[in-house]
Order: structure tokens, then C-alpha cells, then sequence
């Protein structure tokens, strides 16, 4: 009879652990590759980079910080006939086990009516927001990529 009772405790430990080390939905992205590109005081610039969705959920990027710049937007680039344009987009989803890259020519962070210069090879901080909850931190490079 005691043993039975252990066996039903440990069990319950062991059931417990195993739900709290599941992964959630956002558990398994990352941000990769984070770069800026470099623009003076008062400018535009924007923010590219990975991200990686590992999990077997996808999730939603609808949110962007970055402390140096007055408005932060998701951006993508589009093209119409000889026009090129830029609208804003209000997120991004990251389908489960793919990778989302935002680049050039793409989708994109745009940083808008900058506090500082954007210097290269400074480094910047940012954070995302996902649907799911998760809030990534991330550190992006200032580059003169093109």
C-alpha cells in the first residue's frame, strides 16, 4: 500500500515536470543575422534580420521597440509597375519550423525620425513582440550592406 502511494506520487512529479519543460509556441524562435543600416539624427533607417521558428506552432511578429528611433513600424517594400513603394504591414507570420527573412527589398523594421546617429559598427539594441507572448531582445549591428 506504501509503495503503491509512492508510485502515484513520483508519477505526479514526473507528470509535472514533463509539462512544465513542454516548449511553448515561442519558446523555439530566434533572431539571426540582426544588421542596421547607418543614417544620421533626425532620419529614416531600417532594421533587417532572421527569424528562425523552430517550433511546431507558427507565430506572429506584431510589435517592434527600438529606444533610438521616434516610431518604429513593420515595413514591407513593394513594387508596382515602374513605382516602388513602402506600406506598413501590422505583422508577420512565422510559420512553424521555417525561417522569415527580413531584408533589403523586403520586409523590414523601419526606424523613423532617428534620437542618434547611426554610426557603423555601432551596436543597437531592439525588442520583438509575438503573439504568443514571447518577447525577444535582440542586438543589431550598424553595417554599410547594400
Amino acid at each position: 500500500m506504501i509503495l503503491y502511494h509512492y508510485s502515484e506520487v513520483i508519477m505526479s512529479i514526473l507528470y509535472f515536470l514533463f509539462l512544465t519543460l513542454l516548449p511553448t509556441s515561442g519558446d523555439n524562435i530566434q533572431i539571426e543575422d540582426a544588421w542596421i543600416r547607418p543614417a544620421n539624427a533626425g532620419m529614416n533607417s531600417a532594421l533587417y534580420f532572421n527569424i528562425v521558428n523552430e517550433s511546431g506552432k507558427a507565430d506572429t511578429l506584431y510589435k517592434a521597440t527600438f529606444e533610438d528611433a521616434g516610431m518604429v513600424m513593420i515595413h514591407e517594400t513593394y513594387k508596382d509597375g515602374d513605382m516602388t513603394g513602402m506600406k506598413m504591414v501590422n505583422e508577420i507570420v512565422v510559420k512553424p519550423q521555417t525561417a522569415f527573412e527580413l531584408k533589403p527589398g523586403g520586409f523590414h523594421i523601419m526606424l523613423m525620425n532617428l534620437k542618434k546617429d547611426l554610426k557603423k559598427d555601432d551596436k543597437k539594441e531592439f525588442e520583438l513582440y509575438f503573439k504568443s507572448g514571447k518577447k525577444i531582445k535582440g542586438t543589431a549591428t550598424v553595417k554599410d550592406k547594400f
